[in-house]
């Protein structure tokens, strides 16, 4: 698996704070004064300020099953690697840690017979997106997703949960890891969840 931050609005931290200003006409005094108020705002549930701030990650490795548990979050915005017009053959499965070894050999060889049925059915003039069918719901795939803040503390709030799906679960501490970095204000209230073991 690999998150990787491929944009974030540059000074996220100030911006959000010059907008929340503009209700009250304050004046920033600098960036702990910025976090301050982004601080004060969030512990009194006003996240709409959030949503000046963006941020796309490219991720890579997970499974579907995964990307699809992610591409429920309607207000992000996503492009996801086609099986229609990807070739799949180098595509790997994502292993459960759940697995045991003799279960992810099992699995793995019915991983191939799929794959070389989902190649006889090319052959055969099966379309692409009428092979992928056979292809299981642990295959890797990849995708960019886009969305701003206040969805980013919606979407880590839920997946960062204990109860969240081990692959998502991974997937949202690399995402607010690189988050945390760049606007610690806007997502410092999650560290205790992020740091949390499952």
């Amino acid at each position: 698996m690999h998150v990787q931050l491929l944009f974030v609005t540059p000074d996220a931290e100030a911006l959000i704070a010059r907008c929340a200003r503009v209700s009250h006409r304050s004046a920033s005094q600098g960036l702990e004064d910025d976090r301050r108020l982004i601080r004060k705002l969030l512990t009194l549930g006003h996240e709409s300020v959030l949503e000046h701030a963006v941020a796309t990650f490219e991720i890579s490795g997970i499974s579907r099953a995964c990307a699809n548990q992610l591409t429920r979050h309607r207000l992000a915005s996503f492009v996801q690697e086609s099986q229609r017009y990807v070739d799949v053959r180098d595509c790997a499965l994502v292993r459960p840690p759940t697995f045991s070894d003799e279960d992810w050999a099992e699995a793995q060889a019915l991983f191939e017979q799929a794959k070389n049925l989902y190649q006889r059915l090319l052959a055969q003039g099966v379309p692409k997106e009428d092979a992928r069918f056979v292809l299981p719901l642990g295959i890797e795939t990849r995708l960019v997703v886009t969305a701003n803040f206040r969805e980013l503390r919606h979407i880590l709030r839920l997946r960062l949960d204990r109860s969240a799906q081990w692959e998502i679960r991974e997937v949202a501490r690399r995402m607010w890891r690189l988050l945390y970095v760049e606007a610690p204000s806007c997502f410092e209230d999650l560290k205790e969840l992020a740091e949390e073991d499952g």
